[in-house]
């Protein structure tokens, strides 16, 4: 009987350590290009690692009409992880946090997932946003196209409008 609990507990704890290791090997990211200082402020041309005004036009997929626009920051940490607010009613949902990858520096790709909420505060779902952008040659704009789902509280898509994103870099 100790031996057997032994057995669970130590197969247990190495399940969890692999899962650990296996994680690690998945997080993505880009390294900067060239050799600044660790205090430099200046970012490598051809990353999107640093902190992006934004406007986003939401629009019809099938169409291509304006539906919205409005105001967002992104922000893209070295490492691949991102955080993303867009200039909707704080009240009605939450910031955005994501991963990026940078397979082709100028065509780096975003995803980001984000909480609704309703006008009385209630859980109204989730909305996931896939993004790929169009970066300038000088590493201080880009332009991006979206695909989004937004789901329900039971994780049923409501609704799939696409966007475009103008961004420039704030320096």
């Amino acid at each position: 009987m100790k031996n057997k609990i032994m057995q669970t507990i130590v197969g247990t704890f190495l399940g969890l350590l692999m899962l650990i290791i296996g994680t690690q090997t998945l997080v993505f990211g880009q390294e900067a290009t060239d050799n600044q200082s660790p205090d430099s402020i200046n970012v490598p041309a051809r990353t999107i690692v640093g902190v992006w005004r934004n406007t986003i036009t939401l629009r019809n997929c099938q169409t291509g009409a304006q539906i919205a626009t409005f105001q967002g920051l992104l922000t893209f940490h070295e490492g691949g992880t991102m955080s993303e607010f867009g200039g909707i009613n704080p009240v009605l949902r939450s910031p955005g946090h994501g991963v990026w990858q940078a397979g082709n520096p100028f065509h780096p790709t975003f995803a980001f997932t984000h909480l609704r909420f309703n006008a009385d505060g209630t859980l109204a779902g989730t909305q996931r946003v896939r993004s790929t952008l169009n970066l300038a040659l000088d590493g201080n704009s880009f332009q991006a196209t979206s695909t989004i789902e937004v789901l329900d509280v039971n994780d049923n898509v409501v609704g799939m409008p696409c966007a475009t994103t103008m961004a420039t870099r704030f320096q």
